[in-house]
């Protein structure tokens, strides 16, 4: 789940310094004309949302999260009850093995060795597949954010919406620039 916050944090400076780039480099000759700053900008055209409060307080982030932790859930028992079953049939081999003759102790030993092999491949394939459900669920969040951000951002005019997440490159920010709570009340609003 860090990982969400952390390429929602990525993206969102990705799209400041594109910004930044935008507004501060001078076009070509040929080029369009500049962005001209107008007297409908708010004040404070800088604003933040904290990421860490909006994926904990997020109905959408929060529900996918429980619905992906209920299925890790749920692949790690299965995982456990296979597991636990080969591990009886290899004690059961170990039992009968020295009654056994050499070649059904080796077709045994290279059957329970398959099965093994079978359950590793199963596990491997099952993390991937919560991985992959893992990435989507990110995308998704971003692009709901990035959405709601573009149409929330159409009548306030701000010039940048940053992300703020402790430990990131915003080491200090004035809390009348935070739009968090007023933005997770449109989301959470926007779900329902």
């Amino acid at each position: 789940m860090k990982n969400a916050s952390l390429i929602l944090n990525v993206i969102l400076v990705a799209a400041v310094a594109f910004l930044y780039y935008k507004v501060y480099n001078p076009p070509p000759a040929d080029g369009p004309a500049p962005i001209k700053m107008d007297s409908a900008m708010p004040a404070n055209a800088i604003v933040f949302i904290n990421s860490d409060t909006l994926l904990e307080d997020y109905n959408f982030f929060n529900a996918m999260k429980d619905k992906l932790e209920k299925k890790q859930d749920s692949i790690d028992v299965f995982l456990r009850q296979r597991a636990a079953s080969l591990e009886k049939e290899v004690i059961d081999y170990q039992n009968k093995g020295a009654a056994m003759m050499p070649e059904q102790r080796a077709k045994e030993e290279e059957r329970l060795m398959a099965k093994q092999q079978g359950l590793m491949e199963m596990k491997q394939n099952m993390i991937d597949q919560l991985q992959n459900e893992e990435s989507e669920m990110n995308d998704s969040l971003h692009n709901n954010l990035t959405r709601y951000l573009r149409e929330y951002n159409k009548s306030k005019n701000y010039l940048f919406i940053l992300g703020y997440q402790r430990g990131s490159g915003i080491l200090l920010a004035n809390d009348s620039l935070d739009i968090t709570k007023e933005v997770l009340k449109g989301l959470n609003q926007e779900g329902e």
